[in-house]
């Protein structure tokens, strides 16, 4: 195994901090978004983004008990913290041998070699890119909140 594809510890954690993760692989190469109903209502944000591991590579840390699983009849599953909410991973219901991470738990900064989109077909059009967006490096003030959202008109 040369240096590059020594495996690196990649750690996961919730949003309230009560469950943590960890897994360790020699790069996340690839990730995926999908914009499907189900994927948009289990994140709460217009795609669902996420990484596929095997099962083996990953290990719970902590939290497990606060860990809740929704099945639909159709099998999507849904995992997450009965704390706070955050979706967490979950053994794929088709492949128990493999680990769905959704990236934003992940405390590590990585830059895949590959992207997959999924069910563009039902991207909703307030996902897609219609005006030239305003950027800020930080949170906005009340004030500039106020004035975008024209909340006080």
């Amino acid at each position: 195994m040369t240096a590059l594809e020594q495996k690196q510890l990649f750690n996961g954690v919730c949003l309230c901090g009560a469950i943590k993760f960890k897994f360790s692989t020699s790069k996340i190469k690839t990730i995926y978004r999908c914009y499907c109903s189900l994927c948009r209502k289990q994140s709460g944000a217009a795609s669902n983004t996420a990484t596929l591991i095997l099962s083996e590579q990953f290990d719970w840390q902590q939290g497990l008990q606060f860990v809740r699983t929704y099945v639909k009849a159709t099998g999507f599953t849904s995992s997450f913290c009965t704390e706070c909410g955050s979706p967490v991973p979950n053994a794929l219901g088709s492949n128990p041998k493999i680990m769905w991470i959704p990236l934003g738990l992940i405390e590590k900064d990585f830059v895949p070699e590959k992207e997959l989109n999924f069910c563009m077909n039902s991207q909703v059009n307030w996902s897609k890119n219609n005006t030239v967006p305003v950027a800020f490096d930080e949170l906005p003030t009340g004030a500039e909140f106020q004035d975008y959202f024209e909340l006080n008109k």
